[in-house]
């Protein structure tokens, strides 16, 4: 009887244990599954876009960092002023990408930059640009402007004061469309994507046909921007920025750069 009572405990803590191996290993299936970041994301040429080998160099770094941290992206591409206002609302984790500014900073938790950029006026040959010091010294220019894009506040304080002459279009193809045709005189555009874009929409003629002035607008950086009606941003902004990490400290995002600069990102 005894035997038997023995024999009965050893099933039990037998089964017992096969059970604690059991949700073990099921917790740490759980735990290792990747989970998906949804993020809005623009196209914009060579950083982003649908039909750049791996979204682009910006959505290449932002998908490896955070795979590094276990997690997968799904990006869903909107224009940039709705991608913005539906990330600001929370139906998206995050925005693939924005430059810095103050505003910005308010509106969103920005992460560590992703990339740098310089925006600079393009301008016909044939209408140089002249030198200037200060944006007041443009005001005799009419100068094409996108549609929910940053720039820099002073630029926007002008242009909203009249002190600048600006026309608002809905996209950068819209404003070298109105540059060919005279109906701009100038275009600040990010220096990388303007000539990727001329490269990729315009006939060789037609871009040879344009110049840009060497004195930038700004020189700015871009930020994936989380929204701030999340419970998890600051958690998914501290894991981002741990993967953005890791890839610079490997090599690879210097990879990825050289990648940018050798048009590796063009399919």
């Amino acid at each position: 009887m005894n035997s038997s009572k023995f024999f009965y405990q050893i099933v039990l803590v037998v089964v017992f244990v096969m059970i604690g191996f059991a949700g073990s290993n099921h917790f740490v299936y759980s735990a290792s599954a990747e989970e998906i970041i949804s993020i809005a994301t623009q196209e914009y040429s060579p950083w982003a876009g649908k039909n750049l080998k791996f979204n682009g160099f910006v959505n290449h770094v932002i998908t490896e960092a955070f795979r590094r941290k276990g997690y997968s992206v799904k990006f869903t591409y909107l224009p940039f002023r709705r991608g913005v206002i539906e990330t600001k609302d929370g139906q998206y984790a995050a925005l693939s990408y924005v430059y810095w500014s103050k505003d910005r900073e308010k509106e969103f938790y920005l992460s560590e930059p992703i990339n740098e950029e310089k925006i600079v006026f393009f301008h016909l040959k044939t209408n140089p640009m002249k030198d200037w010091k200060t944006l007041e010294d443009l005001r005799y220019y009419k100068i094409g402007a996108t549609r929910g894009y940053t720039y820099t506040k002073a630029f926007w304080d002008l242009a909203n004061t009249k002190r600048l002459r600006v026309d608002v279009s809905d996209s950068d193809i819209q404003n070298f469309k109105k540059l060919f045709n005279g109906r701009i005189g100038l275009f600040p555009s990010g220096l990388v994507n303007g000539y990727n874009l001329l490269q990729k929409e315009f006939d060789d003629s037609q871009s040879h046909l344009l110049s840009y002035h060497l004195k930038p607008l700004s020189k700015t950086t871009g930020h994936l921007a989380f929204t701030r009606s999340g419970k998890n941003s600051e958690i998914l902004l501290r894991i981002f920025n741990q993967g953005l990490a890791e890839l610079k400290k490997k090599g690879l995002y210097d990879l990825f750069v050289v990648n940018l600069i050798e048009g590796k990102y063009r399919q």
